[in-house]
């Protein structure tokens, strides 16, 4: 069952139109999202609901929940600072307008029951409010940057609603929190990495004012194919990648990473993107934020050759589904397989597999192709 985000907004708005205290709003908040992941939890272990919907389902929650606390810390500044504003090229008074960007899996919907929700904030124009108490726009939308993430990630009595990672905003923690539409194009022709092109490729408008979001939109290829990219981008991407691998995945025996190691998670998502930024102006279509779906586009456009294609969506769907019984089962959130654990008999069981063996025998045999997948389609060799 997929839950729209009308369904969801409604039901969400009829919660907390009787409310008028902040902080009993903010507890329903919490209380609708930890209902709704427990009827998708639910229907995901025990109806076995096909993954991406899973995945669909707790995206929309989501940003279900950050739209409706986005209008609560909105709410709060107006009365005082009044609606940020500009002056157009006629003349006239203009209202400003906000956009949050979801990034990472958020904004390829891509959630998981523990994800946080990865945000870049935008807005239009420059300009000043036109309350009692004047501020400049940036000011304004700083403000309501700042309670946003305050009112999602404070504790109430029924917990938090969201933690909130805002580092891949332009130069990360060392940049501003918010960026005018102007400064994030500056920003993207003249000083983005190669890195953040790949985190652009997932960006998706969640939240604000739905005339901005659409410009976002339309605006987003640009902002990832501003400048030509290097003729030895597949070394740049890989040599990345292997900076990941030494010094987030840290493997051992007993340590093994799905995501960060070596023919995890994260070879897809390289290989999917590499391509994505390689072809993508040529193959429109394959630009998309979700990882599956950029899949299944590169397999119906053969961008991927048809044992590129299993290999990759098979082994995608394999690490998520670990991922989340690891994360539901036995609250193991780190990303790491232990393959001499006692537990290796259960989450064989949990994930559909007779014994342990077979469950690390698939294990590895995804590692070992997926690997060779990646490198394959990067032109690279393993260091």
């Amino acid at each position: 069952m997929i839950y729209s985000l009308s369904t969801l907004q409604h039901d969400l708005q009829n919660r907390l139109k009787e409310l008028s205290d902040l902080e009993l709003r903010l507890d329903e908040i919490r209380s609708f999202k930890r209902d709704y992941f427990s009827q998708i939890q639910k229907e995901d272990t025990e109806n076995h609901s096909p993954l991406p919907e899973v995945f669909q389902n707790l995206s929309s929650v989501a940003q279900c929940v950050l739209q409706a606390t986005y209008q609560i810390a909105f709410d709060s500044l107006t009365p005082t600072y009044g609606f940020p504003s500009f002056i157009d090229n006629s003349g006239n008074l203009m209202r400003a307008e906000f956009a949050i960007v979801a990034m990472g899996k958020f904004g390829g919907r891509e959630m998981h029951y523990y994800s946080d929700l990865d945000l870049i904030f935008l807005y239009n124009r420059n300009g000043d409010t036109e309350g009692r108490k004047k501020i400049s726009n940036k000011e304004f939308y700083a403000l309501l940057a700042q309670k946003l993430i305050s009112y999602l990630t404070v504790h109430t009595l029924r917990g938090y609603a969201f933690k909130v990672d805002t580092q891949l905003r332009p130069s990360g923690n060392q940049g501003p929190l918010i960026s005018s539409l102007d400064a994030f194009a500056d920003y993207q022709r003249n000083f983005a990495q190669i890195w953040e092109k790949q985190a652009l490729l997932k960006a998706r408008f969640v939240c604000g004012d739905e005339g901005f979001g659409k410009t976002l939109k339309e605006h987003t290829l640009r902002f990832i194919f501003s400048t030509e990219f290097p003729n030895n981008l597949n070394e740049e991407i890989h040599r990345m990648r292997l900076r990941m691998e030494k010094e987030l995945a840290k493997e051992s025996a007993r340590r093994l990473h799905y995501k960060q190691g070596p023919g995890g998670i994260v070879d897809i998502e390289f290989a999917v993107q590499y391509l994505q930024l390689k072809m993508g102006k040529i193959f429109e279509s394959i630009v998309c934020e979700n990882t599956l779906e950029a899949i299944e586009k590169m397999g119906e456009r053969e961008v991927l050759r048809p044992p590129e294609y299993e290999i990759l969506k098979d082994a995608y769907l394999f690490y998520r589904l670990l991922e989340t019984r690891l994360e539901v089962f036995f609250d193991l959130r780190q990303g790491y397989l232990d393959p001499q654990t006692p537990l290796l008999e259960n989450i064989a069981e949990v994930m559909g597999y007779q014994n342990g063996k077979l469950l690390m025998n698939e294990f590895t045999g995804y590692r070992k192709k997926v690997r060779q997948t990646y490198l394959r389609i990067l032109q690279v060799e393993n260091l």
